[in-house]
């Protein structure tokens, strides 16, 4: 399965296929260290494709998140489908990982943090 990765102001935006689960939250994981590894600390995970994640998925969401937040970054994600939003309710990734309904407001959340 292959990911969309962009760049946005320094940010890096990667969007999840229509399932994240055992058979690609690996490839996610890699991608996302391979950005750490480079100094890169913010990421936006859009989750507006995904109709399934299971527990290696989000394991793989929140790999690096530690790593970032030390590093002035962070992750954020972007998820509209009610049942993925319930699934990070019930495991609590509701109150480690900030929510937005778009991209954009996630960028712009971004770039309101650089300017304070």
């Amino acid at each position: 399965m292959s990911y969309n990765i962009q760049e946005k102001d320094g940010v890096i935006l990667i969007e999840i296929p229509t399932r994240l689960d055992a058979s690609n939250s690996q490839e996610l994981k890699d991608i996302i260290a391979k950005y750490v590894a480079d100094k890169k600390y913010k990421f936006i995970i859009d989750l507006t494709n995904t109709e399934f994640i299971d527990s290696s998925g989000l394991g793989a969401i929140v790999s690096k998140i530690a790593h970032c937040r030390a590093n002035g970054g962070d992750v954020k994600i972007v998820v509209t489908n009610d049942r993925i939003k319930e699934i990070f309710n019930i495991t609590h990734l509701d109150k480690v990982l900030k929510e937005f309904k778009t991209v954009q407001e996630a960028l712009e959340e971004f770039n309101n943090t650089k300017n304070e």
